[in-house]
């Protein structure tokens, strides 16, 4: 299972071990672009992000424990660094955290072949998702599609139980009286941005 390998793996890094710290690396690089890009589409930005993370758990790699769940770690710290960045490149207002722009638009690299049927399911999704806000978005991403659980929602998007718990009931309900249903929502999401 590739959660208890990564720990092995991870745990080997911080004895040392390099080459632990390059399986690391290639197994969550794309996974992380892929993240990158739901917050900028600017691949320079995610790549230089991904890079001083890795650059930055290199470095303090003595210091370093093995986290609950490290995709989570690594998604945090990502999003962390991103923000800064952005902040920096004054893309975003740094009073409102809310106004972080998280996409759910299906990126160049998760489309797949257009037909007739995926153009409308793709309109519908599109006007649903204009719908919601960015934390709502950012919401149903963590928890439908990357499978995260509400703990770990909690810590990626510092908010307590009860907050994310009531931000996601209603991101369900706008999604449920926009769509019908929610699991065919979150289905044709997923396949979006497969």
């Amino acid at each position: 299972m590739l959660v208890d390998e990564t720990k092995i793996r991870w745990r080997q890094f911080v004895s040392g071990d390099n080459d632990s710290y390059c399986w690391i690396y290639n197994t969550y690089v794309q996974i992380l672009y892929r993240y990158g890009l739901r917050f900028t589409s600017d691949s320079e930005i995610i790549k230089d992000c991904i890079q001083e993370v890795f650059t930055s758990l290199y470095k303090n790699r003595d210091h370093l424990v093995t986290p609950e769940n490290i995709k989570v770690y690594l998604f945090v710290s990502l999003k962390n660094c991103l923000i800064r960045t952005l902040y920096k490149e004054s893309l975003y207002d740094r009073e409102l955290p809310e106004n972080i722009q998280f996409s759910l638009e299906p990126t160049v690299e998760e489309v797949f072949i257009k037909n007739e049927q995926y153009t409308n399911q793709q309109r519908k999704l599109k006007e649903i998702l204009s719908a919601l806000p960015p934390r709502q978005k950012e919401i149903i991403y963590y928890r439908f599609i990357q499978e995260l659980s509400m703990d770990e929602i909690c810590i990626l998007m510092n908010l307590n139980y009860q907050s994310a718990q009531n931000l996601i009931q209603r991101s369900l309900k706008k999604v449920r009286a926009s769509y019908g249903s929610v699991e065919i929502f979150i289905l044709a999401l997923s396949i979006s941005l497969k």
